[in-house]
């Protein structure tokens, strides 16, 4: 990686964080058209709607189960809420369907819980991840109100240590 320009950079505290409120803003107005479906709002709007700025934020967890006729567990959802500072957000983190209970609306009571949830609880953007190529998933995901974004997804590794394939 090339070396990193002169710049002095800082970690902000508490008393100073309000200071990327108006970036915060600004960023927010410009994504908002990249999810068309999602309310258009204005600069004023998304700014009086941005909450606190913390150092540092805390989440929920919740998972939802459904049991077979024979008790054993059916599937299971896991549902994460957190506040990053600019509103709640809800992830639907994991959803499982025991085979022999795939097809018989398991997933569906599930991620209707999840949304049912995210409704009660004011979420302002929910978001499933899962691999495209994995078709039952997408179709259940789209059947419960997800769409598909635009966005790339980037990830980052730690590579330093691991064993090398």
């Amino acid at each position: 990686m090339p070396p990193v320009a002169d710049h002095r950079v800082e970690r902000l505290t508490d008393p100073d964080l309000d200071l990327i409120r108006p970036f915060l803003v600004e960023l927010g107005w410009l994504e908002q058209g990249h999810f068309p479906d999602h309310p258009q709002l204005t600069r004023e709007q998304l700014g009086s709607e941005l909450g606190s700025i913390r150092p540092r934020f805390e989440g929920e967890n919740h998972i939802f189960a459904v049991r077979a006729d024979s008790g054993a567990l059916a599937g299971f959802c896991w549902v994460v809420l957190f506040d990053p500072g600019t509103g709640l957000e809800g992830e639907v983190a994991e959803v499982f369907v025991s085979p022999p209970e795939r097809g018989h609306g398991v997933g569906e009571a599930l991620l209707e819980a999840a949304i049912q949830l995210f409704v009660e609880r004011g979420v302002t953007l929910g978001y499933v991840w899962t691999r495209i190529e994995n078709k039952p998933a997408t179709r259940l995901y789209r059947g419960a109100g997800f769409k598909p974004t635009e966005q790339l997804v980037m990830t980052w590794y730690p590579t330093q240590g691991l064993a090398q394939p």
